[in-house]
């Protein structure tokens, strides 16, 4: 399979370097994963073709990028850092990875303090907001969902760290921050109250801001 997504990325847009990263590249896969793969070639449209179908009974997601919009690597290249090469033209793309690897341990730009306050409060306005509305409140429902959904990267923003999505990010709690993985997976059953979901914010800020004074409410 790997030797036809090449086949198929040079036939299409002319690439002299395929990186296979993800799942496939760790190793960690599992029947119904994506093949994931960076193309790279000399030239062709301005910023980056993505490509995403199926392919020969698989899913390809696959990302074209031209050589000179690499000189800079952007914070999304880190998810390079442990790919695979299936080819390259000399060795672009075992440097490709070697940078990837030094963006990752530089680690992400530190938030200015007012974005990270900003963040801080956002939470606590959405956490209000879906206390206001009942259990029939569309738009309570959503903005829990809306919420549920950015807690994940926001842990990591919020501590100065990379997010490199839900597989990896629990992983990385279940082994390092049991306690925030056990409110992760306390807050995103379908039937979780809504102190459940005031707890998972609590560990997400660090702090016990939202829980003590709501809780009898939110439990009932």
């Amino acid at each position: 399979m790997q030797q036809a997504i090449v086949e198929e990325l040079r036939a299409a847009y002319v690439c002299h370097t395929v990186i296979l990263y993800g799942s496939r590249a760790r190793g960690k896969q599992d029947a119904g994963s994506d093949y994931d793969v960076a193309g790279i070639r000399e030239s062709g449209e301005p910023g980056v073709l993505h490509d995403a179908r199926q392919f020969n009974g698989i899913f390809l997601d696959a990302f074209i990028y031209r050589e000179s919009s690499l000189v800079t690597l952007t914070p999304d290249m880190i998810r390079l850092r442990a790919g695979v090469v299936l080819v390259e033209k000399g060795d672009f793309g075992k440097r490709l990875i070697a940078r990837a690897n030094e963006l990752f341990k530089a680690g992400p730009e530190p938030l200015p303090a007012t974005e990270l306050n900003s963040l801080r409060t956002w939470i606590g306005k959405m956490l209000g907001r879906i206390s206001r509305g009942g259990p029939e409140d569309v738009e309570a429902n959503f903005r829990r969902t809306w919420l549920l959904h950015d807690l994940l990267e926001l842990y990591f923003k919020l501590r100065g760290t990379w997010y490199l999505g839900p597989r990896e990010s629990f992983a990385w709690l279940r082994a390092n921050d049991p306690a925030s993985y056990k409110a992760f997976e306390n807050a995103l059953v379908p039937e979780a109250s809504r102190g459940a979901v005031r707890i998972l914010a609590d560990r997400v800020l660090g702090q016990g801001r939202f829980t003590s004074s709501r809780a009898a409410i939110d439990n009932s």
